[in-house]
C-alpha cells in the first residue's frame, strides 16, 4: 500500500467515525427526550415520582454530556479529515513530482546513452583518422625514399653522362685529329 492509499484509508475511517458520532448524537437526543418525558411523568406522579424525577434529571444531564462530547469528537474528526485531505493532496503532489522527476531521469538517461554512443562513434572516427595518418606517414616515407633513390640515380646518371660526354669529346678530338691527318694526307697525294 502506498502513501496515497494509506491516506485514503484514513479518510474513509474518518467518515465512518463521523457516522458513528452522528448515531451517538441521535441516541443522546432521544435519551434527552426520554428523560424529559420521564420528568413529566414523575411530576404527574407527585410525591411517588420524586425519586424517578432525580433519575430522569441525571439521565438528561448524561444525554447532554454525551451530545456535547459527540459534537467535540465530530469537530476533532472534521479537522482531522481536513488535514488528511490536505495530506492526500500533498502526497499526490509529491507522487506527481516524483513521476516527473522519474521522467526527467529517464530522458537524461536516454541523452546520456546518446552521448555515449556519439562518443564511441567519435572514438572510432578518431581511430580511423589515426590509422589514415599512419598510412599517410608510411606513404610519405616511401615517397621520401623514392625521391632519395631518384636523386641518387640522377647523380649517377649525371656522372655517367659527364663521363660519356668526356668520351665523346675525346672521340671528337681524336676523330678531328684523325680527320685532319687524313685530309692532309689526301692533299699531299693530290699535290
Amino acid at each position: 500500500m502506498n502513501a496515497v492509499g494509506a491516506m485514503a484509508q484514513i479518510e474513509k475511517g474518518s467518515v465512518a467515525i463521523s457516522q458513528i458520532i452522528g448515531t451517538i448524537n441521535d441516541i443522546a437526543f432521544q435519551t434527552n427526550l426520554l428523560a424529559l418525558n420521564a420528568g413529566v411523568e414523575a411530576a404527574r406522579a407527585g410525591e411517588a415520582g420524586k425519586g424517578f424525577a432525580v433519575v430522569a434529571h441525571e439521565v438528561r444531564e448524561l444525554a447532554q454530556k454525551s451530545a456535547l462530547a459527540a459534537r467535540e469528537i465530530k469537530a476533532i474528526i472534521t479537522t482531522s479529515a481536513e488535514e488528511v485531505t490536505k495530506g492526500v493532496s500533498l502526497v499526490r503532489a509529491a507522487g506527481d513530482a516524483l513521476d516527473e522527476i522519474s521522467g526527467q531521469i529517464h530522458a537524461i538517461n536516454e541523452q546520456t546513452q546518446q552521448i555515449a554512443g556519439d562518443a564511441r562513434d567519435q572514438a572510432s572516427d578518431l581511430q580511423h583518422i589515426n590509422q589514415t595518418m599512419l598510412s599517410l606517414d608510411a606513404v610519405t616515407q616511401q615517397n621520401n625514399a623514392m625521391v632519395e633513390d631518384s636523386t641518387a640515380m640522377t647523380l649517377r646518371l649525371s656522372s655517367q653522362a659527364s663521363g660519356l660526354f668526356d668520351l665523346v669529346e675525346r672521340f671528337r678530338t681524336t676523330s678531328g685529329v684523325r680527320n685532319q691527318t687524313e685530309t692532309d694526307a689526301r692533299l699531299r697525294l693530290i699535290a
